[in-house]
């Protein structure tokens, strides 16, 4: 069954205390298992600032089967936000975050990475048309990810890894990494994983 997942806080390691705490994903939770072979599939670092006025950054490794290659012709991931109801027909949308990587900075005609557009209540399923594909690269300079072939965090598995930066609005938030999802197994049944943003 092709769904999303909204991980919760019991799925995340708290780093560092004070206004600025560091989140990990827990790797002994099953969540980050997505194929159920002892190995983890999908990891987040989320550095949170604090405040609306400062930059989010989120540090993300995912297999090559969650973005359905290893080459940058092969490989697709999209972003996005959402409101954190329950249900997924409760949750409203947004595309007024400014969301970048270092590559979309320098070769981007707007600079930015655009967010899934959905309607209210709508499932990023099948692969949505609308957003920007984050795992770019030109072949001048180093790429939105880079693709390597041991990855520690996912076990030595082979995959993906990158940097996102955001800034947002107050308010409660899911960030979904969305991708190709046509399967019933692994990762390949995940259309998108979501982790908890608290902006305030």
């Amino acid at each position: 069954m092709i769904s999303s997942a909204g991980l919760s806080n019991a799925d995340i390691t708290i780093l560092g205390k004070g206004h600025a705490p560091i989140y990990v994903s827990d790797k002994s939770a099953d969540d980050y298992d997505l194929n159920n072979d002892a190995l983890v599939d999908y990891y987040f670092r989320a550095h949170y600032t604090g405040n609306s006025n400062q930059v989010y950054k989120v540090d993300y490794k995912l297999i090559d089967e969650c973005v359905d290659g290893s080459t940058y012709g092969d490989a697709t991931l999209k972003l996005g936000f959402s409101t954190t109801d329950i249900f997924f027909f409760d949750r409203t949308w947004f595309t007024n975050f400014d969301v970048w990587t270092q590559w979309f900075k320098s070769n981007d005609s707007n600079k930015r990475v655009d967010l899934v557009s959905l309607t209210h209540g709508q499932l990023p399923i099948p692969f949505p048309t609308s957003g920007d594909d984050v795992i770019q690269n030109n072949d001048k300079k180093r790429g939105s990810f880079i693709h390597k072939q041991s990855i520690p965090e996912l076990d030595g598995q082979a995959g993906w890894e990158g940097s996102v930066f955001f800034r947002g609005s107050p308010g409660e938030y899911y960030l979904w990494t969305i991708h190709p999802a046509g399967g019933i197994s692994g990762c390949d049944r995940f259309a998108a994983i979501g982790i908890p943003i608290i902006i305030n």
